[in-house]
């Protein structure tokens, strides 16, 4: 049965009721009133996102994360016109909505509250919910059924409010990307406060939408913490078939999936077509690209450093294979070659902090920097000393390169006191610039990492998330070891030495079966003959016995000892 709209006509009686039942109707026939001078512009992503709030209006879904990128009409659905949609439906229900600023939150709550007291709206439900005149305040306003909006900001209390719906839009500003005291206040407000608010924790709804911005915000703390209790609507600007969102009902049913279908496809190509998604590459660089637009913090291939220039080498007994792009390798043998330590020292030993990081490098006689073993932990002080000494007398090492800035200094101090040769390094860019700089080495063919070893996959994990991965311990030392293979002299990052990057130098090929035929061959012509091994073993006991000469005053009774005659025993 049609309820009643006194100055409708039938058929457009009849469209309203539809648009009151019908969330993804309502969007396009109320879009004029908070838009307009730009015509709604249909778009599959509106739909899904229409969709996924229904089921959150019907309970099918409790907690719903949208990312999207911005300018996809993320502000003007979800905050405005459900807002509206839901005060529609229900009178009395109280909406708790928040942003990262005041301004904004307050802007969304002008306009879901111009909807509700539009002619258009009013003519078609006027008679369903009307605003109260003595709560009718841009942050605050109130219906005749006790229902409410309320707008809040990150950061803010929510004066003791509470809400049956959460809505939470842009819990970040972009500017504050780059800040980790920011970012982690949003995330312990979002927790402590915001999570508090819902007047039934069991029955109320929470909604989350934003655009990436790190790894860390407060879109990537929900997915960590997820226990499958919220459903994550992801929408990237190009489909990446190989995280090609599909969401699912808590129950486990399957609710929707992207309909794209090749890589590259736009998210709205009527209004953002490939020559305004190009634009925004150029504007935002691939870091800002990736977060903002693709909702990964991180690109596919890597930040600063790209997976594209990896390298990879096997060690021999006597030398290192370094495989080439073009599948052959190169042999280098080892004595050829320089070790040394690099040492990223941790000001912490907290479990939360950033590890410690000493990577055993070898450098080859063209610059070559090989990782044969990266060594990470929390330690104290005193342990750390420990752990760089035992890492330098293991792998026989020629010197210790670590900063000498603050406390890395006393490190410093200590290990030049227990006789362990070190070259101090005294930064003077920040580690990005510093980085930067390591990354044109790997993008000219000059480092590579240990085939197969243990630690290499959260090498790359964090070496292809810098500089958004949640630690860059091992990136400091990877690019303190660039500064030590480019220096001529005291290391520094004064000058870029650019003259010292050579192009890639493949040097002589082999095929790896070669290598360890002629490896083997060798072992096995320096195997000596028996007699050999006698003589060897006569002169080493002639040589002992004469060492206890020296000392001792019966030479038979040690002679004997050792049975240096070859008798019977």
């Amino acid at each position: 049965m049609l309820a009643t709209y006194p100055s409708l006509s039938l058929s457009e009686q009849i469209q309203a009721e539809k648009a009151r039942r019908n969330f993804t109707l309502f969007v396009k026939e109320a879009w004029h009133v908070i838009e307009p001078s730009t015509p709604f512009v249909p778009g599959w992503h509106l739909d899904a996102i229409c969709e996924h709030l229904t089921a959150v209006s019907n309970g099918q879904i409790l907690r719903l994360l949208v990312n999207m990128p911005p300018r996809h009409a993320k502000s003007s659905i979800i905050s405005a016109l459900w807002s509206a949609w839901l005060l529609l439906n229900n009178p009395s229900i109280r909406l708790l909505c928040g942003s990262y600023a005041m301004n904004l939150a307050t802007r969304d709550n002008l306009k879901a509250r111009r909807i509700i007291k539009s002619n258009w709206f009013q003519a078609r439900y006027g008679h369903i919910v009307q605003i109260t005149k003595d709560q009718d305040a841009k942050m605050r306003f109130e219906t005749d059924k006790l229902g409410y909006r309320m707008a809040v900001s990150v950061g803010g209390s929510a004066t003791g409010e509470g809400g049956d719906v959460l809505i939470l839009d842009d819990p970040h500003n972009i500017d504050e990307k780059e800040s980790d005291a920011k970012r982690e206040t949003a995330v312990d407000w979002f927790d402590t406060t915001w999570s508090s608010r819902l007047n039934n924790p069991q029955m109320g709804a929470m909604v989350v939408v934003s655009h990436r911005i790190h790894e860390r915000d407060v879109s990537g703390h929900i997915l960590d913490t997820n226990d499958g209790e919220w459903v994550h609507l992801n929408l990237p600007a190009e489909y990446d078939p190989g995280s090609a969102c599909r969401t699912y009902l808590p129950s486990g049913k399957e609710f929707w999936q992207d309909p794209r279908t090749e890589e590259g496809q736009l998210l709205w190509d009527t209004r953002f077509p490939r020559t305004v998604i190009e634009k925004a590459k150029w504007k935002y660089g691939p870091l800002g690209y990736s977060a903002l637009f693709q909702q990964n913090p991180v690109p596919a291939g890597g930040g600063t450093f790209k997976k594209q220039f990896e390298r990879v080498f096997e060690v021999t007994r006597d030398s290192y294979l370094l495989y080439t792009p073009r599948g052959d390798i190169k042999s280098v043998l080892k004595a050829d070659c320089e070790l040394f330590l690099s040492v990223d020292p941790a000001i912490s030993e907290e479990q939360s902090a950033d590890f410690m990081a000493v990577q055993t490098w070898a450098k080859t006689p063209i610059k070559d920097l090989l990782l044969l073993h990266v060594h990470r932990g929390h330690w104290s002080h005193p342990d750390q000393q420990d752990e760089v000494e035992e890492q330098f007398w293991l792998h026989d090492n020629d010197f210790v390169a670590v900063e000498t800035v603050a406390y890395q200094h006393a490190l410093f101090q200590d290990l030049i006191n227990k006789g362990i040769p070190c070259r101090p390094f005294k930064p003077h860019k920040d580690k990005v610039a510093r980085a930067g700089t390591a990354a044109i080495w790997q993008q000219n063919g000059k480092i590579y990492f240990l085939k197969g070893a243990e630690w290499l996959p959260e090498l790359q994990k964090e070496l292809y998330k810098f500089p958004k991965a949640s630690h860059d311990d091992m990136v400091d030392a990877l690019s303190l070891a660039s500064i030590v293979v480019r220096s001529r002299g005291p290391l520094s990052d004064d000058a870029e030495y650019e003259e010292d990057i050579p192009d890639p130098i493949e040097g002589p090929i082999q095929h790896i079966e070669e290598v360890k035929e002629a490896e083997q061959k060798s072992e096995e012509e320096e195997q000596p003959s028996p007699v050999a091994r006698l003589l060897e073993a006569q002169k080493q006991n002639a040589e002992k016995l004469q060492a206890w000469l020296e000392n001792q005053k019966d030479p038979f009774a040690y002679a004997d000892k050792i049975n240096v005659w070859g008798g019977d025993e």
